[in-house]
């Protein structure tokens, strides 16, 4: 019998994400919960009644000879060994909760289930024999990790030549997956892992997190796969934009715009056509740069909402943390009403605890956003941050002791 192990002996360990949900998570815990009530529950049948837990396996694993309707879910609760369930559901433990955050609780029930589902009828239908396991449908949930959040970087334990925790990119962690199943299925098909469930899982995930985005059946984020695909209209805006701000310049001419304005106006001018031409890089060093020769004028400084969130974005994800939390600051402070206020405010504090070395901030910054507002959801995930930020100090502290 195939185990649909793909992560059993891992080189790369997930250990969580760097995107803050903007809810609890609930769906993931438990369903990590019923995995291992089955594995402990066959391990005790196994010592107890081993032809009871011989039948089990036999009728829950799916497989195309011995096919029953129910085996496309049964066959995902079901594990081989001890590496087999605790290696999915570390990786159901990284991916699950953000996902979870995106679809909402029932969506991503129904989205787990089908990914087994879907996962284990593509492995039957390539490959006789039968099989077991999580891996399919949590390839499902990575598959749409990567749809859903591409920039976003994934904390990992590494064990491979070198031991440590290192921060690697979504799409260079579940591309490398990707590769690697199908690396294994070319080279050496009967391996005892079921690949094909990998493959079925990803290709599933990938399919149906880009077509909710494309239908908006899922609300678009600023930087999943759809829309950095949508940018194009926004670049054109930007185009737009500039256009104005060249046919205005015989107004500005006649109202004899001090130098200073006038010359921030043309820096604001040329970064937005950068932002427009996806010159990422270009617009957020023209930034700085426009900061670092106007520092007396930081109000007039910040780029419109759009701009402003893009070249914060880029800052983050290119590392460069201070000068990101800097731009994230000056988006609040122009806009404190801004729709995603709340999660930046977050992602602030992350920034600060986790980056700049500064927790104490980080936690001051969290608990007045607490006492601001009233959602419980997001009021238990600023619990969640700060009991995650209040652990660094006590680990700074222990460590400083010895």
């Amino acid at each position: 019998m195939s185990s649909d192990l793909g992560y059993d002996q891992p080189v790369l360990i997930p250990l969580g994400t760097d995107r803050p949900n903007k809810r609890s998570t609930l769906v993931t815990p438990v369903l990590i919960g019923i995995n291992l009530g089955v594995f402990v529950m066959m391990a005790i049948l196994v010592n107890s009644n081993p032809d009871l837990a011989n039948r089990i396996n036999f009728f829950g694993a799916i497989s195309r000879y011995n096919f029953h309707f129910y085996q496309p879910v049964t066959s995902a609760f079901l594990h081989a060994g001890y590496m087999h369930i605790f290696g999915n559901m570390l990786f159901l433990l990284a991916f699950g909760p953000a996902v979870e955050d995106r679809l909402g609780r029932i969506g991503f029930t129904l989205f787990y289930l089908a990914g087994g589902a879907v996962s284990g009828l593509a492995h039957i239908a390539l490959d006789f024999h039968p099989a077991i396991g999580a891996s399919g449908a949590i390839a499902a949930v990575s598959g749409a990790f990567l749809i859903l959040f591409p920039n976003s970087r994934i904390k990992c334990f590494v064990i491979f030549f070198i031991i440590g925790i290192f921060m690697i990119p979504a799409w260079w962690l579940i591309g490398l997956f990707i590769v690697l199943d199908l690396g294994a299925q070319f080279i050496n098909p009967d391996n005892g892992i079921a690949n094909l469930a990998h493959l079925g899982g990803y290709g599933f995930g990938i399919i149906i997190a880009f077509t909710l985005l494309v239908t908006k059946i899922l609300p678009k984020e600023q930087y999943d796969m759809f829309s950095i695909a949508k940018h194009r209209k926004r670049k054109a805006d930007f185009r737009v934009a500039h256009e104005m701000h060249k046919l205005a310049g015989v107004y500005q001419a006649d109202q004899k715009l001090d130098p200073v304005s006038a010359e921030i106006a043309e820096h604001r001018a040329q970064i937005g056509v950068l932002i427009s031409e996806n010159q990422m890089s270009e617009a957020a060093e023209h930034y700085l740069a426009m900061l670092a020769q106007f520092p007396t004028r930081a109000k007039a400084l910040t780029m419109h909402r759009d701009a402003q969130y893009q070249i914060a974005n880029h800052l983050y994800q290119s590392d460069q943390r201070q000068d990101a939390a800097d731009a994230f600051t000056r988006l609040l402070e122009a806009y404190p009403m801004d729709s995603e206020r709340n999660i930046i405010t977050i992602l602030l504090a992350r920034i600060q605890a986790h980056d700049l070395a500064d927790p104490i901030g980080a936690i001051e910054l969290l608990e007045d956003l607490a006492s601001k507002i009233h959602d419980s959801e997001t009021k238990a995930l600023i619990e969640k941050e700060l009991h995650t930020i209040r652990s660094l100090t006590s680990d700074d502290t222990k460590e400083s002791i010895s």
